[in-house]
């Protein structure tokens, strides 16, 4: 059985990004903040007919393909390889592609 091990990083706000204008932005929302909005979502929902008067705790992410641990495919950096075939796109790639031995660089 492969070992895995597990070299990703959490995406949360302040994590460096590079550039650094890809930066991970994350906005929370409260229970209490969402009440209205929730509300709204359903004719006739008061926020005072929530339970408690909460809503849900929401967290909106901005990120971009290049946060955090992740995999480029060929068609980020060109539309074509091999000699001018068509580069595949992430969907694409082979899942084994990604489960061969590897080197961390720190």
């Amino acid at each position: 059985m492969p070992k895995f091990i597990d070299i990703s990083i959490p995406l949360e706000n302040d994590v460096a990004a590079d550039p650094p204008f890809q930066r991970v932005r994350i906005d929370y929302q409260a229970h209490a903040e969402t009440a209205g909005v929730l509300a709204g979502a359903f004719p006739g929902m008061t926020p005072d007919r929530l339970p408690d008067g909460m809503g849900w705790a929401v967290e909106t992410a901005h990120i971009s393909t290049h946060n955090g641990t992740h995999v480029d495919a060929p068609w980020h950096y060109h539309p074509t390889m091999d000699g001018g075939a068509r580069a595949v796109t992430i969907d694409e790639i082979p899942l084994d592609w990604c489960f061969r031995p590897g080197v961390k660089l720190d």
